[in-house]
């Protein structure tokens, strides 16, 4: 049956490669699919692995900082640098931005929270992990003041849900669209298409 299904690579290739205002966005949600099926696995394993529980430190919120919110963290980041389309990346457990590169074809600025919820792990409760991506500006110096853009001209958001099954929505301001990993082969698949309220 998922055979029928389109996959996110096919949907990121054909959806956004031809409109020059998302150029390069299907590297950047592509490294967040990536990074999302390795956070599950670190998530499925946290008690075996020994993973659960705080770090004994707190973050800018004044929440206590669990031990997957840092693993989850520099999941994303190394995801998100190693996609080559990433200016710069800011979440709550970083206490300054990681400015990975400032040449034309880093274009995008994400901000994220890559566990929320994490201290429903463990009483394994569903957790998930949410991205906001904003444009870079053509030639800005990258620094971090990159970070603080409006939250009118964000053009992508995506979060994930680590539950019964693992899913990634991703909206752009033309359309949302719903994926489902299919853990046998790592893809996520199209199974929620043009989501509407």
């Amino acid at each position: 049956v998922l055979g029928h299904h389109r996959t996110l690579d096919e949907f990121a290739a054909s959806t956004w490669a031809e409109d020059v205002q998302l150029d390069g966005l299907d590297s950047v949600i592509l490294a967040i699919a990536n990074g999302s099926y390795e956070v599950r696995k670190k998530v499925q394993l946290a008690a075996l692995e020994g993973s659960l529980g705080s770090t004994g430190e707190v973050n800018v919120h004044d929440e206590a900082v669990q031990r997957l919110d840092i693993i989850s963290s520099a999941i994303f980041v190394d995801a998100l640098v190693q996609s080559g389309r990433v200016a710069a990346i800011g979440c709550e457990e970083i206490e300054d931005p990681v400015i990975a590169g400032d040449s034309n074809l880093h274009e995008y600025i994400v901000l994220m929270d890559p566990l929320d919820g994490s201290s429903n792990i463990d009483v394994a409760v569903s957790i998930g992990s949410i991205f906001g991506i904003w444009r870079r500006n053509p030639g800005e110096e990258v620094n971090n003041d990159s970070l603080l853009k409006p939250g009118s001209e964000q053009i992508a958001a995506a979060y994930v849900v680590y539950g019964s099954s693992t899913v990634l929505v991703i909206a752009t301001h033309s359309n949302v669209q719903g994926f489902t990993l299919d853990p046998e082969t790592g893809n996520f698949v199209m199974t929620h298409p043009n989501l509407k309220i």
